[in-house]
């Protein structure tokens, strides 16, 4: 019995060396029993002056390649011919914004002057010659209220208007004829709108442009312009994308929130009949791009500093071309084959630092064949400040409690087309109208 039990811890006692054997065996390897263990912890977790250094030439070799990379992608994205087209628009249309009083106060005090002399064979537009216009204004923007001072002069003829809209309604008063007011059918000071609301708009158009161009090809190529290094990027519009451009262009203004609510504060009618509207210029914008078979649309960029040069938009109906002269000064012309007729000139745009004063200078010459029809410039002044105070309680209550009665709006309308001035306006808003 003795025995039997030596014999069993003797088996016990080989199974276990045998196992730990094994277990050595698949932990450690001959060379690695050898090794010293001896070994601070600090040593591990801590690279050595050697190790660090060791590491820096592959760290300096990523970074390089992370900036020229980098470098790559922005000189690829600055020379692609989209980005530039884009980027040229988009200027165009900053220095429009960045040049507009936003208009923020609670009144504005204003004065427009219009001047313009016009030479023609049409009669209308030749009787127009020599009138200039003269408007005092003031606008309470938390009221939508107007009140405006008209004179008309020409000569020693001079015609004073009065204007008021109470944000729903205009009323207007001929001051030779009558010191009642007329009540009109609609609000035409309505569309009195503020800086901010046109900046509105430009941005609604100018994101309408890039959504246009954005899924499209821009050809660019290098050109000398009259010595100028300048680089020249064209937009193609033919059979294969106008309409795409066409509804994209259009697409872009609807889904505008901000526009279509600015425009239907203009029209006093609401955002979905603009959206509506917008629409309904989608076929009439087909129709005149279906028209031009193909257009291409080019502008031109200073070679070094990226500054606007010009733009041409040529087929074979005509050219529209605009130049950038000099110190805000720009040479238009636009051209019609089919009546072979050309109007060209120039015009000048100048703001203060401070915004408040802006001066437009126009000039206009239309030929016929070769025939000067009609040419004459046109100079605009436009000022703003802010204002204390709207006009007096009492003056906007004589303006409402004194209207003409029928009879007398008929009479006073006879006496209008014998005036020396609105006797000459009055065929031109016919004709117009």
């Amino acid at each position: 019995m003795k025995d039997t039990e030596n014999k069993i811890k003797e088996f016990v006692k080989k199974v276990e060396d045998r196992t730990n054997d094994a277990l050595d065996d698949s932990l450690m390897d001959e060379d690695a029993k050898g090794e010293n263990f001896n070994v601070d912890y600090t040593d591990i977790v801590k690279n050595s002056t050697k190790a660090r250094m060791s590491k820096l030439p592959w760290l300096i070799s990523i970074f390089l390649i992370l900036i020229i990379a980098i470098i790559l992608c922005l000189m690829f994205f600055r020379n692609n011919p989209k980005t530039l087209f884009t980027q040229t628009v988009d200027g165009m249309f900053s220095y429009l914004e960045n040049n507009i009083d936003e208009n923020v106060y609670d009144v504005i005090d204003g004065n427009v002057s219009f001047d313009y002399n016009i030479k023609s064979d049409d009669s209308v537009l030749n009787a127009l010659n020599g009138i200039s216009w003269n408007i005092d204004y003031v606008k309470d923007n938390s009221s939508s209220q107007v009140y405006a001072d008209v004179k008309a002069n020409s000569g020693s003829s001079s015609t004073p208007v009065i204007l008021y809209s109470d944000g729903s309604n205009t009323y207007f008063s001929l001051q030779s004829y009558s010191d009642k007011y007329i009540k009109t059918n609609s609000n035409p000071l309505s569309y009195f709108i503020g800086g901010s609301d046109v900046e509105i708009i430009l941005k609604g158009v100018n994101q309408a442009i890039d959504r246009a161009v954005s899924d499209e090809k821009i050809y660019g190529s290098k050109e000398d312009l009259d010595g100028v290094k300048a680089y020249k990027m064209t937009l193609v519009i033919d059979s294969k994308n106008r309409d795409r451009i066409a509804e994209a262009f259009v697409n872009t203004l609807k889904a505008n929130d901000e526009l279509t609510s600015v425009l239907a504060s203009m029209r006093n009618v609401s955002s979905d009949d603009i959206r509506t509207s917008i629409e309904n210029y989608l076929p009439k914008i087909k129709e005149s791009l279906n028209r031009h078979d193909k257009l291409d649309v080019s502008l031109y960029i200073d070679n070094q500093t990226n500054d606007f040069i010009k733009m041409d938009m040529i087929s074979e109906l005509g050219n529209i071309n605009l130049t950038n002269k000099d110190d805000n000064k720009y040479i238009y012309s636009v051209s019609n084959n089919d009546k072979r007729s050309l109007v060209n000139g120039e015009f000048s745009f100048s703001v203060n630092d401070s915004k408040t004063k802006y001066m437009v200078d126009y000039s206009y010459k239309e030929t016929l064949d070769g025939k000067v029809m009609t040419e004459g410039n046109i100079s605009l002044k436009y000022t703003s400040k802010k204002a204390g105070s709207f006009k007096e309680n009492e003056i906007i209550d004589s303006i409402k409690n004194n209207e003409m009665s029928e009879i007398e709006k008929l009479d006073v309308y006879a006496k209008l087309f014998s005036d020396p001035i609105f006797g000459k306006v009055l065929p031109m808003i016919e004709k117009m109208v």
